[in-house]
C-alpha cells in the first residue's frame, strides 16, 4: 500500500466527497503501478504518497465534483499523460464513459495495462493516439 487510507479519505471528505473502500483500493493500486512504471519511464515528477493523493487524485476529481457531471456522461481527456484527470475521475465515477487521448505509446501502454487489470473495462485502445475506458 502506497497511500495512507485514513489521510486519503480525509482529503476527499473535507471537500464533501465520499470514498468507498473499493474506490480507495483502486486509487492505491493505480498509485502503486504509477510509481513502479515511473522507475523505468517518465510518467510524472510527483511520486510521493501525499503528492499523489492531493495533486494527482484529489485535484483531478474535485473540479468534476464541483460541476456535477450527469450520470453516464462521456468525457475525453486530451493529452492525458499518466491518466490525470481522466483515470482518477473514472475511479470516482465508474458510470462515466471515458476516452483518453495521447500521442505517446508509453503512456497509452501504461493506462491500458492498468485499465485491463483494475477496471476490466478495456475497449478500443489499439491506437497510439486514442484509448477508451468504459
Amino acid at each position: 500500500m502506497i497511500l495512507e487510507q485514513e489521510r486519503f479519505i480525509q482529503i476527499f471528505a473535507r471537500a464533501g466527497i465520499s470514498m468507498t473502500q473499493e474506490q480507495f483500493e483502486k486509487y492505491d493500486s493505480y498509485a502503486q503501478m504509477l510509481c513502479a512504471w515511473n522507475r523505468n519511464i517518465n510518467l510524472t515528477a510527483i511520486t510521493d504518497p501525499e503528492g499523489i493523493a492531493v495533486k494527482h487524485f484529489f485535484d483531478s476529481v474535485f473540479p468534476f465534483f464541483t460541476v456535477g457531471i450527469p450520470r453516464d456522461s462521456s468525457l475525453i481527456d486530451i493529452g492525458s499523460g499518466a491518466g490525470f484527470p481522466g483515470c482518477a475521475v473514472k475511479i470516482w465515477r465508474d458510470d462515466i464513459k471515458l476516452t483518453l487521448l495521447d500521442s505517446l505509446q508509453k503512456r497509452i501502454t501504461f493506462r491500458l495495462t492498468w485499465a485491463g487489470g483494475d477496471l476490466s473495462a478495456r475497449k478500443g485502445g489499439g491506437a497510439w493516439t486514442k484509448q477508451r475506458v468504459s
